[in-house]
Parts: C-alpha cells; structure tokens; sequence
C-alpha cells in the first residue's frame, strides 16, 4: 500500500542573510498505521539549481502516525540574478519509484540580493595618503571645536519575559479537527520552573502553533534564547520570529519531564517595538498523539559588535 505522505513547510519563505543563505525545516508525515521509509528531496524553481540546496539526513524512518523534520540549508552562489526565486519540498517512500508516493509541500520563496563587491582604489598609495589627511584634519577640527565630554548612549539590557505570563494574549492556530491549547502550567512532576509557572502548548498536530508578543526596547541585533521542558509527550519545535523561521528543531522528547538550560534559538536584526513569536509543532519522535510542548522563559540579549 502507498504511503499518502504529507510535507508542510515551516514558513512561506527562507530568510536569507547578507550573503544569500538561509535555512528552513520541513516536516514529512506518515499517516498510516505501517511504518515507512522516506527520501526527502528538493525541486529548484526557475532559474535555481538543486545544487544551491543541502538536506540533512535526506533518508529517514517514520513511524505509523509519526512525523520526522528535515533541515533544508540554502547558499545561493555570488553573481546570481537578484530576483525572488522558489522551490517545494518533496517526499517519497524509498521503496517505490518517485513518482507513485511522491508528494510535495507548497511554493516556497526567497529573496536574492545584489551582492556588490568592495571597491578597489586603483592606486593605493594616493588613498593612503588621501586617507591620512582626512583623519589628520578630522583630529584637528575634533580638538578645536569639541564640547564637554558626553558619556555615551546607554546599553539596552537583556529582555527577560517569564513565558506564561504571556498566555493571555496568545494567539493558537489548529491544523487538525482538535482544537490545540494554551495555558500557565504551574509547578508539576517534581519541576520547579521560574515564577513557578510556564506557558503550556497543547498542540495536536503537525503544524499547530502558538504565537505570543515580547516588546523590544531599541533596534539592534538581538539573541533569541529560551529555557524550555521536555517530556514523554512532548513534539519536536521551531521558532518563527515575525513569521521567519529562526533556528533549528528543538527536540522535545524526554522519559520524565525535565527543565532545561537556557536554549540558545539564534540571531536576529529587530526594530524597537512589538515582535511576533511563534511556536511551531513540526514533529514528534515517539508513539503519541500529542504535540505538547513547554516554555519557562523568554530572553532576548542585546548583541555587542565590535
């Protein structure tokens, strides 16, 4: 019997960096009883070229009502066209030709950006030269015309948020007929979390999510990380920011439930104000129909450029 395998995306679109890489998970699904093998792949739209892309473990065992997460990395070559582009994800048993299990995920964009090579000075002794006027004169005029000192502008702090204090306004999107959940989960299971509480996501499917607010006091390059639980129950999970995936799999599965270390999620460029987080079911590694997943706090930390 064929598989009728799944494959949903985690966003819309890749989010490149300055040099036009990027990465994004998909999710495959088994919804059969049967066990099955899988071979995830990657279809190039026009004007790209598989080999732009690299998937990690492209072969895997999925499990009768089991999901497995594929990473997808992205390296678009220098000198391509700067134009958006796309691609789907796409996925087939292993034990059958390609073309009668295949199914594939939805249109998938990026966003190619002209790269512009640093300017040479065709003569390099006369910038030099140019060069050490400029700071002579610049020190001079600096001496001259300089007020009192000014202390410099203050560091932003650290953004800590205890994550269940953020259940009030959550917002929870359900993929399948039952209905996902969120609430403040206090204390439990031999688990003292911070504020003695945490934000408790009662997904049921692959995809559900749950999307909460944090405020950013100044624009900058912040790090997103996070304290999470883990649990028998618990699905495996992705972070978007503002609707971009930020990140790797975070893989929920324990045999009791557990409190984490602080979770380092990535780096990101915000704007002061109001950021969307959001929590993504992608994948569970165990026989369970739940997608479960926990958060005890929320921290973004200014970082530093030398």
């Amino acid at each position: 019997m064929t598989t009728e395998w799944t494959v949903v995306a985690a966003a819309e679109q890749f989010t490149l960096d300055a040099r036009n890489a990027g990465e994004l998970t998909f999710t495959v699904s088994n919804p059969g009883t049967a066990p099955d093998t899988v071979v995830f792949d990657v279809a190039p739209g026009e004007g790209s070229q598989r080999a732009w892309f690299t998937v990690a473990e492209p072969q895997r065992v999925v499990p009768g009502q089991g999901s497995v997460s594929f990473l997808v990395r992205l390296a678009v070559p220098p000198g391509t066209p700067p134009r958006r582009y796309d691609m789907t994800g796409f996925a087939y048993s292993a034990n059958t030709a390609p073309e009668e299990s295949s199914r594939s995920s939805g249109r998938v964009t990026y966003d190619v950006r002209a790269v512009v090579p640093p300017k040479r000075a065709p003569w390099p002794w006369i910038a030099a030269a140019a060069a050490l006027v400029l700071v002579v004169a610049g020190v001079v005029a600096w001496l001259v015309t300089r007020g009192p000192d000014t202390p410099p502008p203050p560091r932003a702090d650290a953004v800590t948020v205890e994550a269940e204090t953020l259940v009030s306004g959550a917002a929870v999107q359900s993929t399948t007929g039952a209905k996902a959940q969120v609430v403040a989960q206090e204390n439990c299971c031999d688990v003292v979390w911070s504020g003695d509480a945490q934000l408790f996501f009662l997904g049921r499917g692959v995809g559900d999510r749950v999307t909460v607010q944090v405020d950013v006091p100044s624009d900058g390059t912040w790090r997103f990380s996070t304290v999470r639980t883990t649990s028998f129950d618990y699905a495996n999970t992705i972070w978007l920011v503002d609707g971009r995936q930020v990140g790797d799999t975070f893989f929920g599965f324990s045999p009791t439930v557990v409190r984490t270390d602080e979770v380092d999620v990535g780096t990101v460029e915000l704007t002061r104000g109001p950021h969307r987080l959001t929590l993504v079911a992608v994948s569970k590694t165990q026989g369970t129909d739940r997608y479960f997943a926990g958060v005890d706090q929320i921290r973004l930390t200014p970082v530093v450029r030398p």
